[in-house]
């Protein structure tokens, strides 16, 4: 059954590998993200089943449109996939106080301002949040540990609307290791990007991730995944 599915943070990665798999898979799919064209391209490479809205998921008034936007379009959501998200890793005492609020104001600001805009269309339509959580999300690394505490509250947050509203919509949390994307390019300490680069590049293809998130929207009628961890293998 095709779902009517919104994605953020659609323009790279992880985001854009999973739009293309669920557009292949008959279903529409709204990409949204910061870079209009990157979003163009992606919309016109699935004529039909992508369409695209420019949005900055910090900024609540463009995150509303957003929400009006797919309800004009798709009439209503089944799906809102909270992918945006970014990490700055530092040892903590040389870390830079703007990093840690950039990171909260998109891993869990931008995310909330997500899940409050769509929720009631997600209400009527039974439908599902997928966040994406990380293995951070339950362990605390050295050099990364305030981007560990995003990933924390992004798994209590997905609790939080499974426990309240579990009659009414599906909550699943992805939670993948390291992934081979250009995550960690954010990260401005240019000793651990040399050294965290190869970890990463050698980590999960975001094909694998897409999947699972593809699994967990197709069960989701039949049953409720509510977190998927997903490690690379040794």
């Amino acid at each position: 059954m095709s779902k009517r599915i919104v994605i953020t943070g659609a323009s790279s990665g992880i985001g854009k590998v999973t739009a293309e798999l669920l557009a292949s898979k008959g279903h529409q799919v709204l990409v949204s993200a910061r870079r209009a064209d990157a979003l163009k391209d992606l919309e016109g490479a699935f004529p039909g089943k992508i369409i695209s809205f420019p949005c900055d998921v910090t900024n609540v008034q463009q995150v509303k449109d957003m929400a009006a936007f797919a309800d004009k379009e798709m009439g209503g959501v089944d799906v809102l996939l909270n992918n945006a998200g970014l990490g700055i890793f530092d040892p903590l005492v040389e870390a830079k106080l703007e990093d840690w609020h950039t990171m909260y104001d998109v891993n869990v600001k931008g995310l909330l301002n997500c899940v409050h805009a769509f929720l009631p269309a997600l209400r009527k339509s039974k439908g599902q949040v997928i966040n994406l959580g990380s293995v951070a999300s339950h362990f605390v690394f050295p050099n990364s540990g305030i981007y560990c505490s995003t990933k924390h509250a992004v798994l209590a947050i997905s609790e939080s609307l499974r426990v309240e509203l579990s009659n009414e919509i599906s909550v699943t949390t992805i939670s993948p290791g390291a992934v081979a994307t250009p995550f960690i390019d954010q990260t401005k300490n240019e000793e651990l990007l040399t050294n965290y680069k190869p970890n990463f590049a050698s980590g999960l293809d975001p094909v694998t991730i897409a999947e699972q998130i593809a699994h967990a929207i197709e069960l989701s009628d039949r049953s409720v995944v509510t977190e998927i961890i997903i490690r690379p293998r040794k």
